[in-house]
């Protein structure tokens, strides 16, 4: 009724309106009627492209580009699941609470905007049997469901099959024999550079397995393994100079030997696992290797080729991604007496400074790798340094650094420096601290009959012990333990959509125990310098409300031990011209060892079927301890004579 009351009303206007004085015609025009609508909020998929290779195996990765269109939506942390599913089953997409189809897993997108965007998502199929022939991949966009009155659900999935629009399907075949594959995704050396001796006392003709314990290589490669009848792999190492290749060889573990294979064995095939490595070249190779350095060059490199080794007794898919090179900067070093700008820069004695708190710090690990045994008329020098970083400092990785020295001078009475000492730094995340130091030094000065001695010890760069003095005669030990946890870094990683922060630290317990002696100009230092054992320790928060998650860890960051003992006498240096002297340095050390995994429960749908949760982790680590090894790194016994 009101309706045509409102047309009656405005009938003589328009008539009045349209009336043509000329013609005498009446022209009626109709009011428009305006249909639009405002906009809501949406999500579609408007595209999925079925990808260039057509034909996969159960195990294998699949790359898949496909498009959505968005509106009035900047949501972040959108999830996008894919479904494999026969082509003759389909329909059960929508019409059964359990299709036939097999997950691919979960694209992450970050950050949705207006318009269209275009990604590529990097899956793998099950590793199951599944049938052999054709499948349609569908998607679904928000699979967590994390946007809020979403205008439309029906364009979030693939769909148009019914009347054969495979716009929004991928179309492949699967072949259900046997398929597996290794790739070495990346190789690093753990500080980015290596060092060998020039010219010297080490051998430089043998040839096969070195015999020597300490490593002149350490590092870690990541590798990935599709497929789940194979699990293991060998790994070789060649040394690359000048165009010719020589092999290198690896640390075995638990066997106390070098060798030219190390075997990797992978517990998941679908992740990149990460195999830390300690190489060291025989004599033959080292020759090779100082015959090509260019002493007035800044630029001295050799390559280093890891090639992983199928042993298994199926074909493996591609081996075309089985090695990886990379270039390693060298330089040697040489045994001469080092300059006061090399002892400064290390916070070691020179001529000119006196031992006050040597080993405060940790030392820092650009040249630590050398070892000077000089012997003049007038003086005789053992200085070893030595540092590497073992694991990966993305993840979890410690830096080592251990020192011993000793200094013998032809003056009236005699004059003897010890000193030994050790410490490490810890990464996490890409970022570090200096995690525990401890070191003692003494003076025995036999022209003005003194005595002088330091002890320093620092844990996270604060000074626990710092004890100098100059005495007649000494008898202490020194001791400290510390057992605690600490919270140290903190980063945040993404697991399927969900962001997890994460905080990560130590526990365990350092200690130092060391006993400086000086009797009868006597002098003595001996003890387990620095001990240590340590894990990681770390809790995770969730930024997403739908989601939960933690942290699962069973990880050994070091497991370490430094003893030194070394004596010094001079009470013959005036009847005899002649000091005495020792020095005995161990080192064992376990590092890196143990899984450290992110998980998250978030909300989850496939097509037709919801699900209270999926759960997704993200592993950091799950490694055996490859560095896990004593070796002796000085035995030295004799007198020096002036």
């Amino acid at each position: 009724m009101m309706r045509s009351k409102y047309f009656a009303l405005t009938m003589p206007f328009l008539l009045t309106a349209c009336f043509s004085e000329s013609d005498n015609k009446l022209n009626i025009i109709a009011p428009e009627i305006s249909t639009h609508t405002d906009p809501v909020p949406n999500v579609a998929l408007t595209e999925l492209r079925t990808p260039s290779q057509t034909l996969y195996q159960p195990g294998q990765p699949i790359t898949l580009d496909y498009t959505i269109s968005s509106e009035l939506l900047d949501t972040q942390n959108i999830g996008v699941t894919f479904m494999a599913i026969p082509k003759d089953k389909v329909a059960q997409l929508e019409t059964e609470d359990a299709p036939e189809g097999f997950n691919l897993g979960v694209h992450h997108i970050e950050q949705l905007q207006a318009g269209t965007q275009s990604f590529t998502a990097t899956l793998m199929f099950p590793n199951e049997q599944m049938p052999s022939g054709e499948y349609l991949i569908g998607a679904y966009v928000d699979s967590a469901k994390s946007i809020v009155d979403e205008a439309n659900l029906d364009d979030n999935r693939s769909r148009g099959h019914d009347s054969n629009d495979l716009t929004t399907y991928a179309q492949i075949t699967i072949d259900s024999s046997h398929y597996h594959d290794f790739v070495l995704d990346k190789a690093t050396v753990g500080d980015g550079f290596a060092m060998f001796p020039e010219l010297g006392p080490r051998d430089a003709e043998s040839e096969g397995n070195p015999s020597q314990k300490r490593s002149d290589i350490i590092g870690h490669i990541d590798a990935s393994k599709f497929g789940n009848t194979v699990n293991s792999a060998d790994v070789t190492a060649e040394i690359i100079i000048e165009d010719q290749a020589y092999t290198a060889h690896f640390w075995q573990e638990g066997q106390e030997h070098y060798a030219e294979k190390m075997r990797i064995t992978f517990a998941q095939f679908e992740q990149s696992h990460y195999f830390p490595y300690d190489i060291a070249v025989n004599g033959a190779l080292l020759h090779k290797i100082r015959q090509a350095y260019d002493a007035n060059s800044s630029d001295n490199t050799f390559d280093i080729r890891f090639t992983l080794h199928d042993t298994s007794e199926f074909d493996e898919s591609l081996t075309n991604n089985n090695s990886y090179t990379l270039e390693v900067p060298y330089s040697l070093y040489r045994d001469t007496t080092p300059s006061d700008d090399i002892l400064e820069k290390h916070n070691l004695p020179t001529s000119n400074r006196a031992p006050e708190n040597l080993f405060s710090r940790s030392m820092p690990t650009d040249d630590l790798a050398f070892t000077i045994n000089q012997q003049t008329a007038e003086q005789f020098i053992l200085l070893d340094l030595f540092g590497n970083t073992y694991g990966d400092k993305s993840k979890v990785a410690v830096v080592p650094s251990f020192l011993s020295l000793i200094i013998l001078k032809a003056t009236d009475g005699g004059y003897a420096w010890a000193s030994s000492g050790g410490g490490f730094d810890l990464y996490m995340f890409d970022d570090s601290v200096d995690l525990f130091s401890a070191g003692a030094s003494g003076i025995a000065d036999g022209a003005n009959g003194t005595f002088s001695y330091s002890m320093g010890v620092s844990l996270l760069g604060k000074s626990l012990i710092s004890e100098s003095d100059s005495v007649s005669a000494l008898d202490e030990s020194y001791t400290h333990d510390w057992s605690e946890e600490q919270k140290l870094f903190s980063t945040t990683f993404t697991i399927a959509i969900v962001p997890v922060s994460v905080s990560a630290g130590i526990k365990g317990e350092v200690g130092v125990g060391a006993e400086l002696k000086y009797e009868d100009q006597r002098f003595s230092i001996g003890g387990d310098i620095l001990t240590a054992s340590l894990d990681a320790y770390a809790t995770a928060g969730i930024d997403l409300l739908i989601a939960s998650g933690g942290i699962g860890i069973d990880f050994l960051i070091i497991s370490e031990t430094l003893s030194a003992t070394a004596y010094t006498d001079i009470s013959k240096a005036i009847s005899d011209s002649e000091i005495t002297y020792g020095i005995d340095v161990s080192n064992h050390m376990k590092a890196i060892e143990g899984e450290l995994y992110l998980w998250v429960k978030y909300p989850g749908y496939e097509f037709c079927c919801s699900f209270p949760t999926k759960t997704a982790t993200k592993t950091l680590y799950d490694t055996g301890a490859l560095y896990n090894k004593t070796w002796q790194m000085l035995d030295y016994s004799d007198s020096f004579k002036f």
